[in-house]
C-alpha cells in the first residue's frame, strides 16, 4: 500500500482523539451532524482496515458521510478507487446506520470532472 508522507500533523496518533472531542464539542453546541466529505483513492485508503477505521470514529460521532469518488488528474500517485471499494464503504456505513451518500463522478470521460479541468 502506498501512503502519503505522514508529515503533518493529520498523522499523529493523537489526531483523531483531538479531532474527536472537538467535533463532539460543537455538536454539543449546535446539535448539528457532522458532514464528513471522504475521497476514496486507490491504494491508499481503500481497504477493509480504512473502511473500519471510517466507520468506528463515525459510529462515535453523530454524522454523515459523503463519499466522493476520486476525479484523476493524471498524478500516478492518486487514482480512483475500484466501484467495489466505494460500494464496501457504503455497504459497511450504512450497516452500522451511519448516512452515507456516494457523489458520483460525472464528465471524468472527457476531462471535464471536478478538479480536471483546472490542470487542462
Amino acid at each position: 500500500i502506498r501512503r502519503p508522507p505522514r508529515s503533518t500533523p493529520l498523522y499523529s496518533s493523537a489526531a483523531p482523539d483531538v479531532y474527536k472531542r472537538q467535533l463532539l464539542y460543537w455538536y454539543s453546541k449546535t446539535q448539528r451532524r457532522i458532514t464528513f466529505e471522504y475521497i476514496v483513492w486507490k491504494d491508499i485508503n481503500d481497504g477493509v482496515d480504512d473502511i473500519n477505521a471510517l466507520v468506528n470514529f463515525c459510529k462515535s460521532i453523530p454524522s454523515k458521510v459523503n463519499l466522493i469518488e476520486y476525479n484523476p488528474i493524471g498524478d500516478e500517485f492518486f487514482r480512483s478507487a475500484s466501484q467495489n471499494s466505494i460500494n464496501l464503504y457504503k455497504d459497511l456505513l450504512e450497516k452500522n446506520k451511519i448516512t452515507v451518500t456516494v457523489r458520483r463522478s460525472r464528465g471524468k470521460d472527457i476531462d471535464a470532472a471536478c478538479g480536471q479541468l483546472a490542470n487542462k
